[in-house]
Formats: structure tokens, sequence, C-alpha cells
């Protein structure tokens, strides 16, 4: 966390008048910062109970207050050099309340593989949507291959075993991921994005003067800038994720050019 902040305070060493400046003239709508934060907080309960669901399904247990101590527990490993500290830290925390390793790491990779999969349809969909008149006819291939991410979210699902003895170096047999598992993995992850830029949304209309912004824009931004930082390896993704924030937001009607 402390190499986080430092990272921060480095990057804005020469702009840190022009920040003060920004600062001083901003006055946020509150009501529509709180409107945005208990979104937030249902969607980390949404992601939770759907975490739950496909531990239920694939045979496994975990009461709700455990499992929303690991579930915030482990996101602190995203703050940690690497991309998958977090899935392993879910899967030995629900190992220690009772749930198989077998069944704790195939839902965790289960769901991490499918909120990929559904981030990609989303952020595909919403962006060709609002780039519509720039992409003309291409618009369809966009949401095509949005859809087509989507629907392979079952056929590379059930092959996560490979993808565990990677991460593991063990051989660990996973379990058989029924059409339910998928689905409920699907819909709840595919909620949290759209969740996600709703929130985005209306913290852009707090914090940023005008009204006229794109909600379409604000998901795809949010979910991409979101993915960016999901799949750099640096700690928490920093600068993955902002750095493509500032260069997609005037192409997504969500900021202007500087």
């Amino acid at each position: 966390m402390l190499a986080l902040v430092g990272a921060a305070i480095w990057a804005l060493r020469g702009q840190l008048p022009a920040v003060l400046a920004i600062a001083r003239t901003t006055h946020p709508r509150w009501s529509l910062v709180a409107a945005a934060s208990a979104i937030m907080l249902f969607t980390y309960a949404l992601l939770i109970e759907g975490w739950r669901r496909v531990l239920a399904a694939l045979g496994g247990s975990l009461a709700l207050p455990d499992a929303a101590r690991i579930w915030f527990v482990s996101n602190l490993a995203r703050l940690l050099p690497g991309a998958f500290w977090q899935l392993g830290a879910m899967s030995e925390m629900a190992r220690r309340r009772g749930v198989a390793v077998t069944i704790s790491t195939g839902a965790a990779i289960l769901v991490t593989i499918v909120n990929l999969f559904t981030g990609i349809a989303v952020a595909g969909v919403f962006a060709s949507t609002a780039l519509r008149d720039r992409l003309g006819a291409r618009t369809w291939w966009i949401l095509g291959l949005g859809a087509v991410a989507l629907a392979l979210a079952p056929v590379v699902v059930p092959r996560v075993s490979a993808i565990a003895r990677r991460m593991t170096g063990r051989d660990i047999v996973m379990p058989r991921f029924g059409l339910r598992a998928v689905l409920v993995a699907a819909v709840t992850t595919a909620a949290a994005w759209l969740a996600y830029g709703f929130a985005f949304w209306l913290m852009t209309r707090a914090v940023l003067p005008g009204d006229a912004r794109s909600l379409g824009g604000c998901i795809a931004l949010y979910t991409i800038s979101y993915l960016a930082g999901l799949l750099n390896p640096a700690p928490a993704g920093i600068g993955a994720a902002e750095s493509m924030m500032v260069f997609l937001a005037p192409q997504l009607g969500v900021a202007t050019q500087p």
C-alpha cells in the first residue's frame, strides 16, 4: 500500500500545482457520490453471493460472513506483484473453512475466467455503441466479437485444470463444471460490470462539470480500464488502468482532450 501511495505521489510530482488548483475548484455533488458508493457496495455483495453460489454448485459451502471476509481479505492480494495471488489466497482461506481445495480453486478460477469473458463482452458492446458513428459497419463486427467471447466461456471454462496446474505446479483434479455454475458466474459478473460502469457514470456527474456524458461510454471506459489493470502484472494493475482511462476517455465521450 505504501508503495502504491509513493508511486502516485511520484507520478504527480510535476503536476501538484495543477492538481491542487483542480481540487480547489471542484465542488462534488455528494448525493451522487453517496449513490455511487452504495452501488459499489451492492456490487461487492453481488459478487460475494455469486461466488458462494458457484461454490455451492460445485459441492462446497460457506456461510455469508465467512465468504465476505475471504473475499475482502483476498482482494488485498491484488496489491502484490503478479495477477493471480488473489486466487491462491481465496482458495487457501476457503480451505481453512472446510471447503475442499479442488472446489475452492475451481470456483476461484471459474469466476475469474468468466469475469474476463463477460468483461470483454460488455466492453465490446458498449464501446461499439458509443463509437458507432466512427465505426460504421464495423460496429456489428465488434458486437459479434463480444458475443463470441461470451459464448466461448462454457467451452474454455471446463479446461481450467490445465491453468490450475500451471498456477500451482500441482496436478489438481478440478470439479466438473456444470451449466449452472457457469451461468451463475456469467450472470453475476456481467451484472457487476454494468453496476461498476453505472457507479462510475454517477461519479463523473458528481465531480466533473456538465452532465452531457454517455452512460454507455462510461461503462465501456471503466470496463476496459479495469481489464487493462487486471491483466497487468504490476501491483493492483497500477499505471495500466489509469493510462487506458486517460487515453480512451475523449474517444468514448467521457472527457474532452486536454
